[in-house]
């Protein structure tokens, strides 16, 4: 056990409660004492509000002069321990301990090593990880706490990541070959979590495994007839996949050690091919193209030529962003549509790729969507699929919510039958990210499933975007140290891939962090670099938003108003509807509330207006700034319109609460509460002061300093 300033402290909470000190028990007390410091442990850190701990000890019956009794019985609690332990920090108490003394978090770091280890093909340190996290449980986490209401939340967390964690082990037992021990243990699991197709799908793995594929056919039936019986659904695609690969004896689904593995030839354009459709490797797909094309060209082969092209486009729309690259592969694409019979599906597959590159640069999709009709009616799967995910993606405005819904949810319908598991993944991927794009509640669902189909097979550009979208999560969350741990991890893993995004996305991850931390001038030397990167696309312009954004609230006025400028160019209005669109609006809003420049403000609340239903989201869900209902009220400050101020002040709080964006809340309170002293009508004094005290409250559950976050009084 690794301690801090305290000692050697250890906390057990997954199992019966344990407190030990120096390696020995320690009798801490009676249930309500041993209650206060379970609470206070499952905090992790967090300061814990007398009137909180109190309510965790009684409910709703509070006993006269309960405040007193709570510090009465952490007088208690500070004799029979190191009073260093507890800590009194307004309003309440913290437990002043290092985070690897709580087993809990010492499970969840284990597990979610496990977990990168699995997604980095490393099934063996895999299961060494996962095995150790799983080996703390004891029991039921915070099981003698029953009628604790925090602690049965965090009791049920705990146990839903549990859970996770065997599924990962699972998976790591069937890469490493265990897979006919395993029935019995995913037998027994998969009659106590019905609902739960990953485990399904490992059974079936396992069956086919063990030769028994006629079992395997049956667990797919049950699988399917308890779905549909209990829900009225058919099994997702992730498992529907695994029951194809059963029919197909799809040699993937056996073991490396079995000695029968998917062979692949030795030649560059079916590496290529496959490092890009079976892994989603970005980079080694590149450099087998490259070599490939190369070849195909000297020797005249037309159509291995047009395939090299094709695999160059990669997975995502206008990968090569330098102005060189991106005209070459446009030269590439062209030179081997001109070689081949305009007839073929290759040449089909060439002209929609041609026309998501050019529609992408020229902000349009007037091209693509005509395309998509064309392999719809020609019955060509693989090359309807591939125009399903183009045109998904130059539709990245929010405009377009509906179709673009529309769009992924018929590429996971294709993906059946193209044959290829990267358009299942694509189609996955598009949904989830449409439905964090949009608000749904239902967003981190389907996350969740696209965990599962990349469980069972890394994607590495799948992958990035997955842990990207996590990142997010953390940050509206409030963990803004795990966010800026995970935003690193994530541009690394990025990076590896070959994504050109890798670096973007960590400088819009990191802004949010520091936006949110109160700490946005510690960046304007970076973002100034930033803004120049050719790895950026042509259509972002959210740096120089957070530039201009950054620089107004460190008091750099003349940066501030430059960058502002440079967005702004003759009309705002004129701004490419792409993916960072409502992202850099958002930006122009705040920096004309910093520096009272009330034309901008109203030029984006008229931009803004049709958009206060949406979260505001850079690119594909890998940061989130909150409901734009807050830059409206912004704006609506800015300009003096007080009334709609308060109006869209008071929904961004609503929305922001719906959105589980906590530091967000915390803002937008603020700012309402600065909207209603500013209009100053009967009772708004009394309201200001209610949402202040809110947002303070909200402000002390993160794990950053309350004093770090900015007063909405600054402009």
């Amino acid at each position: 056990m690794v301690g801090n300033t305290t000692g050697g402290v250890d906390l057990g909470v997954l199992g019966p409660f344990e407190v030990r000190i120096g390696g020995a028990p320690r009798d801490v007390g009676g249930p309500r004492l041993r209650t206060l410091l379970a609470v206070l442990a499952a905090e992790a850190g967090r300061v814990v509000s007398v009137p909180a701990l109190g309510h965790a000890l009684w409910g709703e019956e509070l006993p006269e002069h309960a405040d007193r009794t709570v510090r009465t019985y952490f007088s208690r609690l500070r004799g029979s321990m190191d009073s260093r332990l507890i800590l009194t920090r307004s309003p309440g108490y913290v437990l002043h301990v290092a985070p690897e003394a709580l087993d809990a978090a010492r499970f969840e770091q284990l597990a979610v090593e496990g977990r990168r280890a699995l997604a980095a093909d490393k099934p063996g340190a895999a299961r060494a990880h996962l095995a150790a996290a799983l080996a703390l449980w004891r029991g039921n986490a915070y099981e003698e706490f029953a009628g604790v209401e925090t602690l049965q939340a965090e009791g049920m967390r705990l146990e839903r990541l549990r859970h996770n964690a065997v599924q990962d082990r699972i998976d790591a037992d069937l890469a490493t070959g265990e897979d006919v021990g395993l029935i019995a243990e995913l037998e027994s699991l998969t009659a106590a979590f019905p609902g739960h197709e990953r485990l399904w799908a490992q059974l079936m793995t396992a069956l086919y495994r063990a030769g028994r594929q006629g079992d395997a056919l049956e667990a797919f039936r049950r699988a399917r007839h308890g779905l549909i019986t209990a829900s009225g659904v058919e099994p997702s695609p992730v498992l529907a996949q695994v029951h194809r690969q059963v029919l197909a004896h799809d040699p993937s689904l056996l073991p490396a050690r079995s000695g029968v593995v998917v062979t692949i030839p030795d030649d560059a354009l079916a590496a290529g091919e496959h490092a890009l459709l079976e892994d989603g490797d970005l980079r080694t797909s590149r450099e087998h193209f490259e070599t490939a094309y190369r070849r195909a060209d000297e020797a005249g082969d037309a159509d291995a030529l047009a395939r090299a092209a094709l695999g160059l486009g990669g997975v995502w729309v206008h990968e090569h962003r330098t102005a060189a690259a991106s005209e070459q592969l446009l030269t590439r694409l062209r030179h081997a549509l001109a070689g081949i019979d305009p007839a073929l599906a290759l040449a089909r597959r060439l002209r929609t790729r041609l026309a998501g590159e050019e529609d992408y640069q020229a902000v349009m999709h007037d091209r693509i969507l005509a395309v998509v009709e064309e392999t719809r009616e020609a019955g060509d799967p693989v090359a309807h699929a591939e125009a399903l995910s183009l045109a998904h993606h130059c539709l990245l405005g929010p405009d377009h919510t509906a179709r673009r819904h529309a769009l992924a949810t018929e590429l996971v319908g294709v993906s059946a039958r193209s044959g290829r598991r990267t358009d299942l993944v694509m189609g996955v991927l598009w949904d989830t990210v449409d439905l964090f794009l949009a608000g749904d509640p239902h967003a981190q669902r389907r996350l969740g499933e696209l965990d599962d189909l990349l469980a069972a097979r890394k994607h590495l550009a799948a992958g990035f975007v997955a842990d990207a979208v996590k990142v997010m999560l953390a940050i509206r969350a409030g963990r803004f140290r795990e966010a800026e741990q995970g935003a690193q991890a994530c541009a690394e893993l990025g990076q590896a891939a070959g994504d050109v995004d890798a670096l973007g996305w960590y400088g819009a991850q990191l802004v949010a962090i520091r936006w949110f931390q109160g700490r946005l001038g510690e960046l304007v030397p970076v973002l100034d670099g930033l803004m120049h990167s050719p790895t950026l696309s042509p259509i972002d312009n959210s740096y120089y938003a957070a530039l201009a954004v950054a620089a107004a609230s460190s008091g750099d006025r003349r940066t501030a108003a430059g960058a502002l400028a440079r967005l702004c160019g003759g009309d705002l209005g004129a701004l490419p509807r792409s993916s960072t669109w409502l992202i850099s609006l958002c930006g122009a809003a705040e920096t004309a509330y910093l520096l009272g420049d009330t034309e901008t403000a109203r030029r984006v609340a008229e931009l803004l207006r049709p958009f206060g239903h949406l979260p505001a989201m850079a690119s594909l869900a890998i940061a989130c700034f909150g409901s734009i209902h807050y830059p409206l009220g912004t704006a609506a400050l800015t300009t003096g319109d007080l009334d709609r101020a308060v109006a869209h002040l008071r929904a961004a709080v609503q929305h922001n609460l719906a959105l589980a964006h906590w530091p967000a809340v915390v803002f937008s309170r603020r700012r309402h509460a600065e909207a209603l002293v500013r209009r100053g009508a009967a009772g708004d004094a009394v309201a200001a002061a209610s949402e202040l005290a809110a947002a303070e409250e909200e402000a002390r559950t993160f794990g950053e300093p309350p004093q770090a976050l900015p007063s909405p009084f600054s402009g």
